[in-house]
């Protein structure tokens, strides 16, 4: 009998490794979801203006490029099981320190501690390149980083919306840590193996930076990264703010937004013409950019539940960027090549905050209205791209090199 008939389950044609990844990043998607939404709501409930609330969330995002750096150095030494369940340790640490501050300004300690558990995800997508054939990569990546993460994200922010509503918005970062080290215990079940073999040279970023398909991608994940953040970093405050909308109906529009991310990975997962990573990619940013539409134009609440469906494409596109990668990539290289990746998209991630904030003090629809004007040709050169990548004959790697 073959492997694939007599796998278990639970494995969902995964193996067993990337199957316990699979559960393992539910629970630590539940454990984003539960709070993230609400991080801009609960920095401003501690006293912050929406400009030092955009400086807290460009700290959070700081934070993650403090660490990734040296976590290609760490994935290159030390098994991927222990790392991801020590760092991820850390992030629990931090949510509960979250939970107990008195004023905004002390949120960058937490923040540090949630920075250094993103050390995981380079070892996290290094694990999974690794256990997923070629064939079926893009798949892996597909149902570990959208339709999984999606899957917990439908249920997490209910939660969160209603135990902040009933208790206070302190209780979702306990939430969060509560889900956080839950996910830990299913990472431990992992097998722990080395990152390369006995004799062979680590790899170096000079290698990394000097492998163009990977160096393109990379630039084009931090352009997307930084364009679909300056738009969705204070949705939630303008929600609240602009809209009157209470915690739970926000935690209700992000589970909407969870939907969304799952109906797009099961859109490119059955239809063959959309299975390439950097089609989805461009799917997912125009669906993305209908959202900063509606919530320019519109205010009743069924259009912007249509405009938080769309925002599904956010997730979506950040990780078919780690399919695309792993593709172009040879396997001696994952390590540093996920952590530059994870690096890239982190300074999108850092620098969008900074800019939403000053733009949604002066007014707050500019975020959406600057991020729409930047998606838009940023749509066309990945739909371009793609209908190149679609005529190539082989790989990713020819399109990327033709974004030289």
């Amino acid at each position: 009998m073959s492997a694939t008939v007599s796998s278990p389950r639970w494995q969902i044609g995964l193996g067993r490794e990337n199957g316990i990844t699979f559960w393992a990043m539910i629970l630590l998607e539940a454990s984003f979801a539960s709070y993230f939404i609400f991080l801009p709501l609960y920095v401003a409930q501690l006293g912050a203006t929406p400009a030092q609330v955009g400086l807290i969330m460009g700290i959070w995002g700081s934070t993650r490029l403090l660490f990734l750096a040296p976590s290609g150095i760490l994935v290159d030494r030390f098994p991927a099981m222990p790392l991801i369940v020590i760092t991820r340790a850390l992030g629990v640490l931090g949510l509960i320190i979250a939970a107990a501050l008195p004023v905004w300004w002390l949120m960058p300690i937490p923040l540090l501690l949630t920075g250094a558990a993103n050390i995981a995800f380079p070892a996290i997508s290094s694990s999974i390149a690794g256990a997923a054939t070629d064939g079926g990569r893009a798949r892996a990546f597909t149902l570990l980083y959208t339709v999984a993460p999606a899957v917990a994200t439908v249920a997490a922010p209910l939660l969160g919306g209603e135990a902040a509503e009933l208790v206070g918005l302190r209780a979702t970062m306990l939430i969060a840590a509560g889900f956080s080290a839950l996910s830990i215990i299913a990472f431990s079940r992992l097998n722990p193996r080395p990152r390369h073999a006995d004799g062979e040279a680590p790899a170096t970023y000079r290698e990394v930076l000097a492998y163009r398909p990977v160096r393109n991608l990379c630039l084009l994940l931090a352009i997307t990264l930084l364009t679909l953040t300056l738009g969705t970093t204070l949705a939630s405050n303008f929600l609240h703010e602009v809209h009157g909308l209470e915690y739970n109906r926000i935690g209700q529009l992000g589970s909407v937004a969870a939907v969304g991310s799952i109906l797009l990975g099961l859109l490119f997962g059955r239809i063959k013409a959309l299975g390439r990573p950097l089609t989805g990619i461009a799917i997912s940013i125009g669906c993305t950019a209908g959202m900063f539409a509606l919530l320019l134009f519109v205010g009743g609440l069924p259009l912007l539940t249509l405009a938080y469906l769309l925002r599904g494409g956010y997730m979506v596109a950040w990780s078919l960027f780690s399919a695309a990668l792993g593709d172009v990539t040879p396997p001696r290289l994952y390590g540093r090549t996920f952590a530059l990746g994870e690096f890239c998209g982190g300074v999108g991630m850092a620098v969008a905050p900074l800019l939403a904030g000053p733009l949604y003090a002066w007014r707050p629809t500019a975020p959406f209205a600057v991020a729409l004007a930047f998606s838009l040709p940023l749509l066309v050169l990945l739909g371009t791209l793609a209908r190149q990548a679609s005529r190539a004959p082989a790989t990713e790697v020819a399109l990327a090199e033709s974004a030289a």
